[in-house]
Order: C-alpha cells, then structure tokens, then sequence
C-alpha cells in the first residue's frame, strides 16, 4: 500500500503547482465511473510537479489578446482551420476584414456567415471544449460557459505577455521546442517577443525542411540549383543562425501527408525528371494546385523530387545526430490528405536504408498516429531508432489520453515515449496540454501500479522519462 508521502519521497518533490488566481476551485476531474485508480490519485499529485518538456509546438502571435467566442472557437477548433477553403481565394479574407457593407454583400453572394455558424455550432458542441471551458474558468474565477470565460479572458488579455506568462509557469514547461514552419507569418521580432513572455521557460527552435523548399518550389529553378540553396540553408539552420537568427536543435518534414508512402531516393537523375515534368505541367498551366479537386496529382507530379530533397535533409539530422519529427496523423484537412497519414507509410523512411544496411536516423513520428495509434507504437517498437511523440492527442482527445497511452505503453519503451502538445494559436492550448498529460499519464501508470505491473519509483521514473528526460536526451540539451 502505497501513501501520499511515498509518491512524493519517490518523486522528489513536494509542495504545489503555481496558480493563475486565488479563486475557487472547482472539481474538474474525471466523472464517476472514469476516477482515477488509487495509486492513480496518489500519482497525480505526485507527477503534477515534474517539469514538462513540450517536444512539438509552435510560437505563437499577441493577435488573440482581445477575441470574441466565434473567434476563440475559431482558432481553437482543427474544423474550422480550413474556413476560407469553403470559398473562393480571398473572399473569406475579404469577408473578415470588410466593412459592414462589403461583408453583407460578400454573404449575400456567398453565404459566408451562415456557413460559419455551421462549422462553428459544431466545434463548440465537443466534448473537449466543453472541458476547457471549465478548467479556464477555474482560474478565471467565472462562470465555464463561453461568453463569460471570453469575458474573463479578455480582462486579462489586457496584459497578455502577462496572461501567456501565467499560463507557461503554471503549466510548469522547461523546454518548448517551437516549429518555426507553423508561425502565422511571425517575423525574428514576432517570435523573440514571444519567446521573451514565456520565460523562464527556453525556446529550442525546430528547422521545417517544407517552409526552406516552399519558396525554392515556387521559382522556376533548375533541381541541382534547388538542391544547393536547400542545403544551404539547413546547414546555416542547424549549424549556425539560420532558423530566424537562432540555431535549430532538429529538423521538421510535413511530407506524408502530402505524398503518401514515403521512401527515402538518392538518385538524382530520376529526382531531376519528376521535378522537370512538374516545371513542364505548371508552366501549360497544367499542374493542379495543392488545394485544387484533385490535391493527389499536385504531389504525385514531383513526388520523387520531394522524395529526393527530404532524404538529403535526414542525411544532414543523421550526420549531427539531430532528430527529425514526420508529421504521421492527427493533422487538419486541407493541408494534409487525411488517407495518406497511415504511421506504417513511414517505414522506410524511418529504416533508412542504403546498400543494404539500416542507417538509423533518430525519426520522430509526431501527433501520436492519432487516430492509428497502434501503428505508430508498434512502429515505434520494432525499430530502435524511431520514437513516438503524443501532441495533439493531449489536450485533444482529454479523458480518452488515458486509453490511448495505456495502448502505447504496451509495447513501446517508456525511453522512446515523448510529451507535446503542438500547441498554435492559443496559449491554452500549452497549458491544457501540460495539465492534462501529466493527469491522464498519472492515470494510466497507477493502474500498472494496482496490477503490480509496475512499482511507484518505475511508474515515476517513467512519468519523468515521457515528460522531460527522452526530449532532453535526443536533443541534447542539458536543462
């Protein structure tokens, strides 16, 4: 039988978690039915205190200090990202910066609010929301429906910096490694002053190998002069000041999403007639764009030259021992074509293999595989260089967290297991992520606890392990 002070003595810590108010408290744990085993419950005090490593997010705009409920469900919501898809280029654009005649014209021909309401109705009956709304009322000190909690919200988006530095330091978040190929146009000032709100938590900037490739794709440039500016530029990235005056701790592909299976090519002659039938298709004015009815065909058209220049950018991570993240499920449509995000489409790449022999890059597959988390862990098990990493799935999926690590830690090893939250738009999202991993991981290990299947000190080792110690070990950082 294990007590409060043996989870404690075993965790090493003691005290309590900072609070963003001194208002009252409010139950906002698990229903009946869902409450957490015994040891689960010693474990969640316990695991509260351990610092947290966030593997996978992005920096973030002051742009939401003042919002409205529609627009905090707005950017919160994966359904509503693609709003101005529902419309022509632009008119969604248009619509939001419009007078309120131009907007009322724009609806008449388009139907653009009533559209909106319908996505937006949808995104707030989650269950997820429903549970943020609670928790944010909780250190709000108001009532959890929406209009009060942005009403709340607000006042203290009157100091945001202040507001997103409360959030970061109640969250308890060491290390927050930001991908910069995600950050709603921020310039090197937009980021550091972000960066300068969060502390004392440190900023470890990721390189995106798609956001150096995008405006190189876009010329009309010859492969070999692609392949030379790319490398180029990673280098500076990973070596010196190139990732927006800050060095990179790894490197970032979106690529499964786009092209599917995905397997590492050397061969640059087949690269060079993938990308000169594209250059040939865009320039008759044949080539569909990423966004257009038939998205399959834009990639399908340079496939092998997409192939080509990712596989030199994990030859770069695996010459430094720099760890590469590959988007592998979870993402939001239109960006990523939801079919081709199957975990075991990225075995090859994650083999990596050349003459015969597996070369083992340190791979990274983020966002948990979710909704195929199975294959990501067992993906992740069989091969030792290959690591699984939970965002999105926390804050995402809430409760269900608990279910979903229990079938990760099944099979894979509790060294290869990694804490994020790919945190955008809003700084809750930080926070809800932090909060509710370290909850529903404590969960999950203190049923192995009551089965015996593990003991307290391994359940907090492990605890330790998934929150901060993998991160630092595979990105070498030494805090």
């Amino acid at each position: 039988m294990h007590d409060r002070r043996t989870f404690l003595e075993l965790a090493g810590l003691g005290g309590g978690g900072l609070a963003l108010t001194a208002g009252r408290r409010i139950d906002t744990g698990l229903a009946p039915g869902l409450a957490p085993s015994p040891a689960g419950e010693l474990l969640r005090e316990a695991v509260a205190e351990i610092p947290v490593d966030d593997t996978h997010c992005h920096p973030l705009t002051f742009d939401d200090a003042q919002t409205t409920p529609d627009d905090f469900l707005e950017r919160l919501s994966l359904s509503a990202f693609p709003l101005p898809n529902y419309f022509p280029p632009g008119v969604y654009a248009s619509w939001r910066a419009g007078s309120a005649a131009e907007r009322a014209a724009l609806d008449r021909e388009h139907g653009i609010a009533a559209a909106r309401r319908a996505v937006l109705a949808q995104a707030g009956e989650t269950v997820f929301v429903k549970f943020m709304l609670k928790e944010m009322a909780d250190v709000l000190g108001c009532e959890p429906a929406l209009p009060e909690v942005i009403e709340a919200r607000n006042d203290r988006g009157r100091d945001y910096a202040g507001y997103v530095a409360d959030l970061f330091r109640d969250a308890g978040i060491a290390n927050a490694m930001l991908d910069m190929g995600y950050r709603e146009g921020l310039d090197r000032a937009g980021v550091e002053r972000f960066e300068t709100a969060i502390a004392p938590t440190r900023s470890r900037r990721i390189l995106r190998v798609d956001t150096i490739l995008g405006g190189l794709l876009s010329d009309d440039l010859e492969l070999d002069e692609i392949e030379t500016r790319m490398l180029a530029e990673v280098r500076d990235g990973l070596d010196g000041t190139g990732n927006l005056g800050a060095t990179s701790y790894g490197m970032k592909s979106y690529l499964l999403p786009r092209i599917g299976l995905l397997k590492p090519l050397w061969d640059r002659g087949t690269a060079r007639r993938s990308w000169d039938a594209f250059r040939d298709a865009r320039r008759r004015g044949e080539a569909p764009t990423s966004d257009q009815v038939d998205r399959d065909e834009h990639w399908a058209l340079h496939r092998d030259a997409l192939r080509y220049l990712h596989s030199l950018a994990l030859e770069e991570c695996l010459s430094r021992d720099m760890p590469m993240q590959f988007h592998a499920g979870d993402g939001e449509a239109p960006r990523g074509i939801l079919r081709n995000q199957d975990p075991f489409l990225m075995e090859e790449m994650v083999r990596f293999e050349r003459d015969g022999v597996l070369r083992m890059p340190q791979v990274i597959l983020i966002h948990a595989g979710y909704p195929l988390v199975g294959r990501a862990a067992w993906l992740t098990h069989l091969y030792p260089n290959c690591h699984f990493e939970l965002s999105l799935a926390t804050p995402l999926i809430h409760h269900g967290f608990v279910r979903m690590v229990l079938e990760v830690m099944e099979v894979v090893p509790l060294s290869k297991i990694l804490f994020g939250s790919d945190a955008y738009h809003l700084p809750e999202l930080y926070w809800l992520a932090a909060k509710w991993g370290r909850r529903f991981l404590a969960d999950a290990l203190g049923l192995y606890v009551d089965e015996g299947i593990l003991s307290a000190g391994e359940a907090i080792d492990g605890a330790r392990m998934i929150l901060h110690g993998n991160n630092r070990r595979l990105y070498h950082l030494t805090d």
